[in-house]
């Protein structure tokens, strides 16, 4: 299903400001979401692909790292984190203030794979004042590839019977505290995002050095409004370190 959205009612942003140190030379001259994966395609270039498949006029992209390299891409818009050093990926989030006050969004991470059917079900939802998040079906499977011990690196997870997250980001005692994996990839609308923002002015400094699961796991202490999650079952990758991006390239062997 190719689905049009005007850029009225929806825009895409990438967060794309991190180094990826943890990928060794790969990142010493480009951003992670530059690494080549199985087609000799960049992690970004497939994300730009997917959204291009939506017709999206823009697609604002938050950048840091070797700044520059992104001018080269095409079909999207870029806002420069200048702070990228000394911030996390919400510092990049609020770089994107003035879109997010004023349109609904899909946000991605750019050091993901997934495939257009993620975007399918994200534009599909209609739920306001809320922050729908994907999560990955095949997780446990993934994370055994992984890690020997998945539960050393897995965080909770948990969904009430309606699908909306009650916990993320803290330590399980078993699989039966992990109900699925957030894939680096939401949709957030202005009534949201005006919460958020009202939120993180708060403590601005604190917040700027914070990544989006803390954020998540803040708002639900808050109970500032319902996170909703959708199941995602395609392929889906995220690409922290060299292992990582070794078990990508396979899948596509």
């Amino acid at each position: 299903m190719n689905l049009k959205y005007r850029s009225n009612k929806i825009v895409p942003i990438i967060l794309a400001a991190g180094r990826g140190s943890r990928m060794g030379k790969l990142t010493n001259k480009a951003p992670k979401s530059f690494v080549k994966f199985g087609p000799k395609k960049k992690l970004i270039e497939n994300i730009i692909e997917n959204f291009k498949k939506f017709e999206f006029p823009r697609i604002y992209t938050i950048t840091g790292y070797q700044s520059k390299k992104f001018q080269k891409l095409k079909h999207i818009k870029i806002i420069k984190n200048k702070n990228w050093k000394n911030t996390n990926i919400v510092g990049s989030l609020f770089c994107a203030d003035k879109i997010l006050s004023n349109h609904e969004a899909i946000v991605s991470y750019a050091d993901i794979y997934y495939e257009k059917e993620a975007l399918d079900i994200l534009t599909q939802e209609k739920k306001k004042n809320c922050i729908v998040l994907l999560s990955y079906k095949h997780w446990k499977k993934y994370w055994k590839k992984r890690f020997k011990n998945p539960l050393d690196d897995l965080e909770t997870f948990m969904l009430d019977k309606k699908k909306k997250l009650i916990d993320i980001g803290n330590k399980p005692n078993s699989y039966n505290n992990i109900h699925g994996q957030y894939m680096g990839l939401f949709k957030i609308d202005q009534l949201a995002w005006k919460k958020v923002k009202s939120l993180i002015s708060k403590d601005k400094k604190k917040f700027m050095k914070t990544d989006i699961t803390n954020l998540f796991k803040i708002i639900l202490r808050k109970k500032l409004f319902n996170i909703y999650v959708k199941e995602y079952k395609n392929k889906w990758f995220e690409i922290d370190n060299i292992n990582d991006y070794k078990i990508l390239n396979k899948s596509f062997e």
